[in-house]
Protein backbone atom coordinates (compact mmCIF):
# COMPACT_ATOMS: atom_id res chain seq x y z
CA UNK A 1 0.00 0.00 0.00
CA UNK A 2 1.72 3.23 -0.75
CA UNK A 3 0.90 5.57 1.56
CA UNK A 4 0.88 9.94 0.78
CA UNK A 5 3.15 12.29 3.30
CA UNK A 6 0.53 14.32 5.02
CA UNK A 7 1.84 17.39 4.26
CA UNK A 8 1.12 16.89 0.92
CA UNK A 9 -1.90 16.33 1.25
CA UNK A 10 -3.28 19.27 4.12
CA UNK A 11 -1.42 21.52 1.63
CA UNK A 12 -4.01 21.52 -1.18
CA UNK A 13 -6.85 21.57 1.24
CA UNK A 14 -5.78 24.61 2.35
CA UNK A 15 -5.11 26.56 -0.56
CA UNK A 16 -8.87 24.85 -1.58
CA UNK A 17 -10.80 26.60 1.27
CA UNK A 18 -8.87 30.15 1.35
CA UNK A 19 -10.31 30.11 -2.62
CA UNK A 20 -12.93 29.41 -1.51
CA UNK A 21 -13.76 32.05 1.42
CA UNK A 22 -12.15 35.11 -0.81
CA UNK A 23 -14.51 34.19 -3.68
CA UNK A 24 -17.05 34.25 -0.82
CA UNK A 25 -16.49 37.80 0.25
CA UNK A 26 -16.13 39.41 -3.76
CA UNK A 27 -19.73 40.17 -5.01
CA UNK A 28 -21.13 39.10 -8.24
CA UNK A 29 -21.23 42.03 -10.71
CA UNK A 30 -24.93 41.99 -10.70
CA UNK A 31 -24.87 42.14 -6.60
CA UNK A 32 -22.14 45.34 -7.48
CA UNK A 33 -24.67 46.85 -10.06
CA UNK A 34 -27.41 46.62 -7.63
CA UNK A 35 -25.15 48.37 -4.97
CA UNK A 36 -24.08 51.63 -6.87
CA UNK A 37 -28.21 51.75 -8.07
CA UNK A 38 -29.07 52.07 -4.23
CA UNK A 39 -26.44 54.25 -3.39
CA UNK A 40 -26.70 56.20 -6.51
CA UNK A 41 -30.80 56.26 -5.53
CA UNK A 42 -29.71 57.51 -2.15
CA UNK A 43 -27.27 60.36 -3.08
CA UNK A 44 -30.01 61.64 -5.63
CA UNK A 45 -32.60 61.31 -2.61
CA UNK A 46 -30.52 63.22 -0.40
CA UNK A 47 -29.48 65.88 -2.34
CA UNK A 48 -33.05 66.49 -3.54
CA UNK A 49 -34.43 66.75 0.08
CA UNK A 50 -31.29 69.56 0.76
CA UNK A 51 -31.97 71.41 -2.35
CA UNK A 52 -36.02 71.72 -1.26
CA UNK A 53 -34.42 72.66 2.25
CA UNK A 54 -32.73 75.32 0.48
CA UNK A 55 -35.76 76.63 -1.54
CA UNK A 56 -37.58 76.43 1.63
CA UNK A 57 -35.14 78.36 3.60
CA UNK A 58 -34.74 80.70 0.72
CA UNK A 59 -38.36 81.58 0.96
CA UNK A 60 -38.39 81.95 4.23
CA UNK A 61 -35.75 84.09 4.65
CA UNK A 62 -37.13 86.56 1.75
CA UNK A 63 -40.20 86.75 3.49
CA UNK A 64 -38.41 87.80 6.73
CA UNK A 65 -36.36 90.57 4.66
CA UNK A 66 -39.84 91.87 3.63
CA UNK A 67 -41.54 91.79 7.11
CA UNK A 68 -37.84 93.54 8.12
CA UNK A 69 -38.24 95.91 5.34
CA UNK A 70 -41.95 96.64 6.45
CA UNK A 71 -41.08 96.94 9.88
CA UNK A 72 -38.83 99.72 9.05
CA UNK A 73 -40.66 101.53 7.30
CA UNK A 74 -43.63 101.44 9.86
CA UNK A 75 -40.52 102.73 11.92
CA UNK A 76 -39.49 105.46 10.32
CA UNK A 77 -43.35 106.40 9.84
CA UNK A 78 -43.88 106.77 13.42
CA UNK A 79 -40.60 108.37 14.28
CA UNK A 80 -41.76 110.55 11.94
CA UNK A 81 -45.18 111.42 13.23
CA UNK A 82 -43.62 111.38 16.74
CA UNK A 83 -41.58 114.33 15.18
CA UNK A 84 -44.27 116.11 14.17
CA UNK A 85 -46.41 115.45 16.77
CA UNK A 86 -43.44 116.64 19.15
CA UNK A 87 -43.00 119.65 17.14
CA UNK A 88 -46.73 120.41 17.79
CA UNK A 89 -46.40 119.64 21.42
CA UNK A 90 -43.48 122.11 21.38
CA UNK A 91 -45.55 125.08 19.55
CA UNK A 92 -48.72 124.63 22.12
CA UNK A 93 -46.64 124.79 24.89
CA UNK A 94 -44.97 127.66 23.26
CA UNK A 95 -48.35 129.43 22.61
CA UNK A 96 -49.94 128.42 26.35
CA UNK A 97 -46.16 130.35 27.79
CA UNK A 98 -47.03 132.45 25.98
CA UNK A 99 -50.89 133.57 26.49
CA UNK A 100 -49.93 132.94 30.26
CA UNK A 101 -47.60 135.82 30.40
CA UNK A 102 -50.07 137.70 27.90
CA UNK A 103 -52.86 136.78 30.43
CA UNK A 104 -50.64 138.15 33.14
CA UNK A 105 -49.43 141.18 31.60
CA UNK A 106 -53.23 141.64 30.97
CA UNK A 107 -54.69 144.53 33.42
CA UNK A 108 -58.07 143.08 34.92
CA UNK A 109 -60.45 145.84 34.90
CA UNK A 110 -64.25 144.76 36.05
CA UNK A 111 -66.51 146.33 38.86
CA UNK A 112 -70.83 145.41 39.46
CA UNK A 113 -72.19 147.68 41.23
CA UNK A 114 -75.75 148.97 42.66
CA UNK A 115 -77.61 151.54 44.74
CA UNK A 116 -78.77 148.90 47.56
CA UNK A 117 -81.42 149.49 50.04
CA UNK A 118 -81.61 153.59 49.63
CA UNK A 119 -85.33 154.07 48.29
CA UNK A 120 -85.96 156.84 46.39
CA UNK A 121 -83.09 159.02 44.85
CA UNK A 122 -84.59 162.45 43.24
CA UNK A 123 -85.98 164.22 42.36
CA UNK A 124 -83.38 166.98 42.18
CA UNK A 125 -83.28 170.75 40.92
CA UNK A 126 -79.86 169.54 38.98
CA UNK A 127 -78.51 166.74 37.30
CA UNK A 128 -76.39 164.35 40.05
CA UNK A 129 -74.09 161.99 39.79
CA UNK A 130 -75.11 158.49 40.66
CA UNK A 131 -72.99 156.59 43.33
CA UNK A 132 -73.44 153.25 43.35
CA UNK A 133 -72.46 152.31 47.07
CA UNK A 134 -73.16 148.57 46.56
CA UNK A 135 -70.24 146.58 45.28
CA UNK A 136 -70.31 143.29 44.17
CA UNK A 137 -66.82 143.13 42.10
CA UNK A 138 -64.41 146.14 42.09
CA UNK A 139 -61.73 144.19 39.91
CA UNK A 140 -58.37 146.18 39.86
CA UNK A 141 -60.35 149.08 42.28
CA UNK A 142 -60.67 151.75 39.48
CA UNK A 143 -64.35 152.16 40.40
CA UNK A 144 -64.59 154.75 42.91
CA UNK A 145 -67.19 153.80 45.70
CA UNK A 146 -67.09 157.50 47.51
CA UNK A 147 -67.81 159.41 43.75
CA UNK A 148 -69.41 156.90 41.72
CA UNK A 149 -66.66 157.44 38.99
CA UNK A 150 -65.00 155.04 36.66
CA UNK A 151 -61.66 155.64 35.70
CA UNK A 152 -59.82 153.61 32.70
CA UNK A 153 -56.28 152.52 33.47
CA UNK A 154 -55.43 151.83 30.27
CA UNK A 155 -56.31 152.35 26.92
CA UNK A 156 -58.61 150.11 25.42
CA UNK A 157 -62.75 148.55 24.55
CA UNK A 158 -64.92 148.65 27.49
CA UNK A 159 -68.48 147.59 27.74
CA UNK A 160 -70.70 149.19 30.50
CA UNK A 161 -74.76 148.92 31.78
CA UNK A 162 -77.04 149.64 33.67
CA UNK A 163 -80.39 148.94 34.47
CA UNK A 164 -83.01 151.38 36.67
CA UNK A 165 -86.31 151.12 38.62
CA UNK A 166 -88.94 152.61 40.55
CA UNK A 167 -92.46 153.26 41.33
CA UNK A 168 -93.92 155.89 38.54
CA UNK A 169 -96.38 158.28 40.26
CA UNK A 170 -96.52 161.08 38.22
CA UNK A 171 -92.91 161.08 37.97
CA UNK A 172 -90.02 161.12 35.56
CA UNK A 173 -87.97 157.50 35.61
CA UNK A 174 -84.12 157.89 34.31
CA UNK A 175 -80.33 157.99 33.83
CA UNK A 176 -77.10 158.92 31.50
CA UNK A 177 -74.28 157.17 30.74
CA UNK A 178 -71.67 159.93 31.13
CA UNK A 179 -67.74 159.54 28.65
CA UNK A 180 -66.19 162.73 30.70
CA UNK A 181 -68.69 165.18 29.81
CA UNK A 182 -69.98 163.63 27.57
CA UNK A 183 -73.53 162.26 27.42
CA UNK A 184 -73.10 158.97 25.83
CA UNK A 185 -76.55 157.05 26.04
CA UNK A 186 -79.98 157.84 27.96
CA UNK A 187 -82.80 155.71 29.24
CA UNK A 188 -85.81 156.75 30.24
CA UNK A 189 -89.81 156.36 31.53
CA UNK A 190 -92.73 158.67 32.49
CA UNK A 191 -95.51 157.19 34.51
CA UNK A 192 -98.93 158.67 35.56
CA UNK A 193 -99.87 155.48 38.03
CA UNK A 194 -97.94 153.79 40.56
CA UNK A 195 -96.75 150.57 38.62
CA UNK A 196 -93.29 149.76 39.11
CA UNK A 197 -91.20 150.14 35.90
CA UNK A 198 -88.09 148.69 34.91
CA UNK A 199 -85.42 149.94 31.85
CA UNK A 200 -82.10 149.42 30.97
CA UNK A 201 -79.42 149.94 28.22
CA UNK A 202 -75.26 148.88 27.94
CA UNK A 203 -72.94 150.64 25.07
CA UNK A 204 -69.24 149.72 24.35
CA UNK A 205 -66.68 152.63 24.35
CA UNK A 206 -63.20 152.76 23.56
CA UNK A 207 -61.23 154.98 26.33
CA UNK A 208 -58.35 156.36 26.57
CA UNK A 209 -55.75 156.07 30.02
CA UNK A 210 -57.60 158.10 32.43
CA UNK A 211 -60.84 158.86 30.98
CA UNK A 212 -64.13 158.63 33.19
CA UNK A 213 -67.60 157.29 33.02
CA UNK A 214 -70.37 157.71 35.68
CA UNK A 215 -73.98 157.78 35.73
CA UNK A 216 -75.95 160.84 36.22
CA UNK A 217 -79.64 161.49 37.76
CA UNK A 218 -81.34 164.41 35.45
CA UNK A 219 -82.50 167.05 37.16
CA UNK A 220 -86.08 166.18 38.27
CA UNK A 221 -85.84 162.63 37.32
CA UNK A 222 -86.39 160.14 40.34
CA UNK A 223 -85.42 156.16 40.65
CA UNK A 224 -85.55 153.49 43.11
CA UNK A 225 -83.93 150.89 44.74
CA UNK A 226 -84.08 148.62 47.39
CA UNK A 227 -82.68 144.89 48.69
CA UNK A 228 -83.85 143.49 45.18
CA UNK A 229 -80.47 145.81 43.57
CA UNK A 230 -82.94 146.90 41.22
CA UNK A 231 -80.38 149.76 39.67
CA UNK A 232 -77.54 148.52 39.04
CA UNK A 233 -74.32 150.29 37.31
CA UNK A 234 -71.57 147.25 35.77
CA UNK A 235 -68.63 147.93 33.73
CA UNK A 236 -65.75 145.94 31.99
CA UNK A 237 -62.58 145.87 29.73
CA UNK A 238 -62.78 143.68 26.91
CA UNK A 239 -59.55 143.96 25.30
CA UNK A 240 -56.66 146.68 25.56
CA UNK A 241 -55.93 148.63 22.20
Amino acid sequence: MHIFPMRAFLTPLVLLICHLGVAKDIPSEDESSHLQTALHFDIKSELRDLRDMVVQQRAELSRTMTELRDTKTQVEVLKTENSVMGSRLMRSEGQLEALKTENAERPKVAFSTSLGKTGHQGPFNTATTVVYKNIFTNTGEHYNQATGIFTAPVRGVYYFSFTMGDFLQSTVMGLSLFKNEQLIIHSGEVGDHQQFRNASNAVILQLEVGDVVFMQLPANYRIYDDSNHRNTFIGILLFPV
